[in-house]
């Protein structure tokens, strides 16, 4: 099972990360960095089979693929904000963390601000044609 896999991977870097740490620091946080970027790249390639399995539940419903891109868009900003606020957390830069946390929040309103907007209008129209 991967899950079994993500947490080994997980779990050695964090023990090789700590161990380093006491010997030099640098390399503890190097590895614990790498580490990260191993787990970031089997979340990547999980993230190309959903997005295949959303278009093609949307492709059967008949709906847009703008949707999908929308959805994936929102979702990799929220996990880029939120992975970029857990490194300055552990930096020590816990303002900044909240910054970056805020600006991830504010990029996807404004992700999904063109679609929301033309939701509203579309139900403004069907209102508008009630009897």
């Amino acid at each position: 099972m991967d899950v079994f896999r993500i947490a080994g991977i997980a779990v050695v870097t964090a023990i090789l990360s700590l161990t380093l740490r006491g010997v030099r620091p640098e390399l503890g946080m190097q590895t614990a960095i790498a580490g990260g970027a191993v787990l970031l790249a089997f979340a990547a390639s999980e993230l190309l089979g959903i997005t295949a399995a959303l278009r093609s539940l949307m492709s059967d419903l008949g709906a847009g693929e703008e949707i999908v891109t929308l959805v994936m868009k929102v979702v990799c900003i929220a996990y880029v904000a939120q992975i970029a606020a857990d490194i300055c957390r552990d930096s020590g830069e816990n303002a900044l963390a909240a910054k970056t946390e805020i600006c991830g929040r504010l990029l996807m309103v404004s992700a999904a601000l063109p679609m929301l907007l033309r939701l509203v209008r579309t139900l403004t129209g069907l209102i508008g044609e009630l009897p």
